[in-house]
């Protein structure tokens, strides 16, 4: 096809609008939409690449194939071979582990797949992930894969009027299951090809139906075109459910762009379309430069964020020149898909061997990094002894978990938070054995049910055990600890629990079913029971050991602070709500951290340089030990209430 400057000017704008939304800068709200500009683009080039051809019966799918292969592949395994390296010297173990993981995924384009199963794009812990922007690249290798199939088969039984025909029948397919399934699941509606593909063939329909306009028209649709997606980019915000509806705005604003053929001073001026030709590689290079600003707290810091658009645009650059422009197809075709087919495979296997190993030695152990650097990973990668009675699949029955001698003096009982938080109570048990009963994600309400299938152990579990303390462990005390709030759903995402039938927010009839369960489960266990239940655990909403090791770059961490006092009351006012109750009605004990986790009203998150957390919500080892003189009550007056 015939270079157009327009349609690469079009890339610059795209690729300026998402490095601005993702540095964070003021009224580039809306920038995230510049990825579906680039949607449309791709829709455009490759229909006229393989209409073109086969109109002059030339079209090969496998010469199609390796030159995506060779626009996308080499960058990106650059990319992956810098991370596995890099990560290896100066990432946690656990964040190296999960970097390979992501590696792997994204090198065998299924990376949008394995977000999709992970949470929103637009809130943490997704936005410190180093590859999430390769969602996109996935989302456009598989529709590669598809698209030129689909045509060929189409082309070889029907007219070229019917294949189009077909064609505007699964965009608008596309686009209504977007619409339809945005508001059900925004996190699957937002990676997966199915509600993505509409924005391609969007693409490809501009070329298939090539509008006749006069200079006065082509100067409207152009203009017109500009200003909606000027308008996309700066009304618009991560507030609003994508794509849905919404998206059909940006995509007719790149529409009209490219429908009207227009070259003038906007998209062909020279930065532009020097931008335009480096907007991919830029694309790579710029969101572990966010990464790592982010965690290191200095995305909101005017200085580093130039700096990081600089260094953005400078590795691109680098990456254009050094990379993709050197790279061609130089032997025959299967010589060249058998050396892509390498690349992916090496890559994997890279990946999977160095996860492996930092999993058995920890990265600590090989890298080359300062004392305090160490003691960050040393402390982050401490878990208690007792991490191994943490459930994490369905199983017929659970073992028993007990910790020191003589008849149970108390009972934990509740999910991961429950597990991280058992050493601190055995700590403070001068009275006897303590017994862990923890089920990964399992919020201890009797009759609860899951719309996620890997939570089902959780009903088996609360059933077995519930009964197990009424027949074998009566009057013996029982603390319950449950992380409860990310059950509940929000205004984009439908609560994962239900009682009844599953709900698509969190509405007013569902927190009183969830309410009235909660409470109906204290109250039948404090029948027989003394109960404690511990309050929930402030959240930094960042990854405390990633972020001082991303500060650590810059200068030696010391004390970090996490939440307020306000947003944390905020986040937990419901499920405070009902614990109070509980205590009402059930004469329930409730034992609060925030005195002990935010001394003075702010709540910290490390002392020192050393985390008190290993992720963004679980206390670490180091950070546990500061609940030892609020379990000691359960021992010392296990009659008293909270004040």
């Amino acid at each position: 096809m015939k270079f157009r400057k327009d349609i690469n000017g079009l890339r610059a704008i795209a690729v300026i609008a998402v490095v601005l939304f993702h540095f964070k800068i003021y009224g580039f709200s809306g920038g995230f939409a510049g990825v579906d500009i680039f949607f449309v683009i791709s829709g455009y080039l490759m229909t006229g690449i393989i209409f073109t051809k086969l109109d002059r019966s030339q079209f090969s799918i496998i010469e199609f194939y390796l030159h995506r292969a060779r626009r996308i592949i080499p960058a990106l395994a650059v990319l992956c071979l810098f991370l596995i390296v890099f990560g290896f010297f100066f990432f946690l173990t656990h964040e190296y582990r999960e970097t390979m993981r992501g590696i792997k995924s994204a090198i065998q384009f299924t990376s949008n797949i394995a977000f999709s199963q992970e949470g929103d794009y637009f809130a943490l812990p997704a936005q410190d992930n180093w590859l999430l922007h390769t969602w996109s690249l996935s989302v456009e290798w598989q529709f590669y894969i598809i698209y030129p199939a689909i045509i060929l088969l189409l082309n070889r039984f029907l007219t070229k009027a019917l294949t189009k025909s077909i064609l505007i029948i699964c965009a608008l397919a596309s686009f209504g299951l977007s619409v339809i399934y945005t508001p059900i699941d925004a996190t699957s509606a937002f990676y997966l090809l199915p509600t993505r593909a509409w924005e391609m063939l969007a693409g490809g329909l501009v070329f298939l139906f090539p509008l006749s306009l006069s200079k006065n028209t082509r100067s409207l649709f152009f203009y017109t075109g500009l200003i909606t997606l000027l308008l996309c980019l700066i009304l618009l915000n991560d507030d609003i459910q994508w794509p849905g509806y919404w998206a059909i705005f940006p995509v007719i604003g790149a529409m009209l762009i490219i429908s009207a053929n227009q070259e003038n001073i906007i998209t062909s001026n020279i930065a532009f379309q020097w931008l335009g030709k480096i907007s991919y590689s830029v694309y790579l290079w710029h969101w572990p430069v966010v990464v790592l600003l982010l965690t290191a707290g200095l995305l909101t810091n005017p200085y580093y964020v130039t700096g990081g658009i600089i260094v953005s645009i400078l590795l691109g650059a680098l990456s254009y020149q050094l990379i993709e422009t050197r790279v061609k197809l130089k032997y025959s075709y299967w010589v060249e898909c058998i050396k892509y087919i390498l690349i992916i495979a090496i890559i994997t296997g890279l990946a999977a061997s160095l996860a492996s190993i930092a999993k058995k030695h920890g990265t600590r152990d090989i890298a080359i990094i300062p004392s305090y650097i160490r003691d960050i990973i040393r402390i982050s990668d401490a878990r208690n002894p007792y991490n191994k009675c943490l459930q994490t699949q369905a199983l017929s029955t659970y073992p028993e978990c007990k910790a020191g001698a003589g008849k149970p003096s108390i009972i934990v009982f509740g999910d991961s938070h429950a597990n991280v938080t058992f050493s601190a109570l055995l700590q403070a048990n001068d009275k006897g054995a303590s017994i862990l009963w923890a089920y990964m994600g399992c919020p201890i309400i009797e009759d609860i049910k899951f719309t996620i299938s890997r939570r089902v152990g959780c009903q088996t579990l609360i059933k077995e055990k519930l009964a197990l303390l009424d027949k074998d462990y009566e009057n013996t005390p029982v603390l319950m600890v449950n992380r409860l709030y990310n059950n509940l759903g929000n205004d984009k995402m439908a609560p994962i629990v239900y009682f009844t039938t599953p709900h698509q927010r969190p509405t007013k009839e569902f927190l009183q079913e969830f309410q009235d369960h909660y409470v109906k489960t204290i109250c039948r266990i404090s029948r027989k029971h003394p109960v404690y239940i511990l309050k929930p655990i402030p959240e930094a909403n960042f990854n405390v050991p990633e972020k001082l090791l991303r500060e650590s770059f810059f200068a030696q961490p010391t004390t970090v602070e996490g939440t307020t006092l306000k947003n944390y009351h905020q986040l937990n006012s419901f499920i405070i709500e009902s614990m109070e109750k509980a205590k009402n009605e059930c004469g329930a004990v409730l034992l609060d951290p925030v005195p002990y986790l935010c001394p003075n009203g702010k709540c910290q998150v490390s002392h020192d340089g050393k985390p008190l957390y290993f992720d963004d919500n679980h206390l670490s080892e180091y950070g546990n030990k500061r609940l030892v003189p609020l379990f000691k009550q359960i021992f010392n007056q296990p009659t008293a209430r909270e004040q």
